[in-house]
């Protein structure tokens, strides 16, 4: 199937020897099948088709490229709900609506986890930023329907140290851990990553103690990562947070034992070095690099190199023959090729990375440098209606 769609934009563009989709959600309104094609030499991202189903501020897009189903959240920034929307993938570019489901406003992000005992099922966590909550789904994977399962709201006896940004709790992001025991919600409004245990006979989502961060950092989205060939669950396990109100990345070596889990700090730093961050600067989004030595986090609004053309922040975990650090060591800063870098996704397969250039109000697609572990040349950008929040590799 995915051989046929790539020897048909073969055949009618002629002289291709690429071609591959990427998906990416507007603040408009839409969410944009995109083809990316290199015909004799030069690349070009275009338009495969529009929809606007999602809703009217869609914020996350997470593909799930076994079923050939998106998942879509709308933010709601305008209305009283956001939503959850799932699509059929097709060949030819279209995504046909499966189903679409009200949910409280503000849904940021979202994961897939599963539960030991439930066949055949899985379930989706959803981060809902301005409703300070919570919410879970069961899923049917293959049909890509899902019902509401869970919802936890929180509450804040008062404003947290940056009072614009952390008015009320604010969950941001879902992370599930390597052992498929635990889901993680960084709130950016309470300093907190939210923890919870899965329930490996029904998926529900059971509160433990969370883990608390530095106060007026505003936890934002972060990785689990585990050094190449390691044996050990319960000692070789890290957590990476990236911190978007200081503009930092912390480290947390991750302790297992028969009573839950709990994390070690082992590194705090700026996502600018020894530099102060530029006023007004926002870290973002988080990523492992394909070659598993790399931590890579880009950073909104700081102009690091021009107007309007801001930076990804390289770090080193590990060093090429994978002997890794528990002190991650700052490499430096790297081109974003615009403004407002929000979510990133580096396609190992073929050393590319899609970004959200949000404020640019495009799509840009780099070179994904192994040796540096960072976006490297500028391939092929797309202006877009609307600000991009999200671009997905459909792999």
């Amino acid at each position: 199937m995915r051989s046929h769609f790539i020897s048909l934009v073969a055949s009618l563009l002629g002289n291709t020897v690429l071609a591959t989709r990427l998906y990416a959600a507007s603040y408009a309104g839409s969410v944009t099948s995109l083809a990316l094609t290199k015909t004799r030499g030069a690349y070009e991202l275009s338009t495969l088709s529009k929809t606007a189903a999602c809703g009217s501020s869609p914020s996350w897009l997470m593909l799930d490229s076994e079923n050939s189903i998106l998942y879509c959240l709308d933010e709601g920034i305008t209305a009283l709900n956001g939503s959850v929307t799932t699509f059929k993938t097709n060949q030819n570019g279209t995504l046909s609506m499966i189903q679409h489901l009200k949910t409280l406003t503000g849904p940021v992000m979202s994961a897939m986890y599963s539960a030991p005992q439930v066949s055949k099922g899985q379930f989706l966590a959803v981060a809902h930023y301005s409703a300070s909550s919570v919410t879970t789904y069961a899923v049917d994977p293959a049909q890509g329907l899902f019902n509401h399962s869970q919802t936890f709201v929180y509450e804040m006896t008062g404003p947290g140290p940056v009072p614009s940004r952390q008015d009320a709790p604010h969950p941001h992001g879902v992370i599930v851990d390597p052992t498929g025991r635990f889901v993680l919600v960084p709130d950016l409004g309470a300093d907190l990553v939210r923890i919870f245990e899965v329930s490996p006979l029904t998926g529900y989502l059971d509160q433990v103690e969370p883990l608390a961060v530095t106060l007026g950092s505003g936890p934002r989205h972060g990785v689990f990562w585990t050094p190449k060939g390691a044996k050990n669950t319960s000692t070789d396990v890290y957590f990476y947070l990236v911190q978007e109100l200081s503009n930092s990345l912390s480290g947390f070596r991750v302790i297992y034992s028969e009573d839950g889990i709990s994390f070690a700090k082992v590194y705090e730093g700026s996502t600018y070095g020894n530099r102060a961050p530029p006023t007004g600067s926002k870290a973002a989004e988080i990523a492992i690099s394909p070659e598993n030595n790399h931590v890579i986090v880009s950073n909104r609004l700081d102009s690091t190199f021009g107007r309007n053309s801001d930076s990804f922040a390289v770090f080193a975990c590990a060093d090429a023959s994978g002997k890794f650090f528990e002190d991650v060591s700052f490499l430096g800063l790297h081109r974003a090729h615009g403004s407002s870098p929000r979510q990133f996704s580096i396609n190992g397969d073929l050393d590319m990375v899609a970004v959200a250039l949000e404020s640019s109000q495009r799509v840009a697609v780099t070179r994904w440098n192994k040796r540096t572990g960072s976006p490297g040349i500028l391939l092929v950008e797309k202006q877009m209606d609307g600000d991009i929040p999200a671009v997905v590799w459909d792999l």
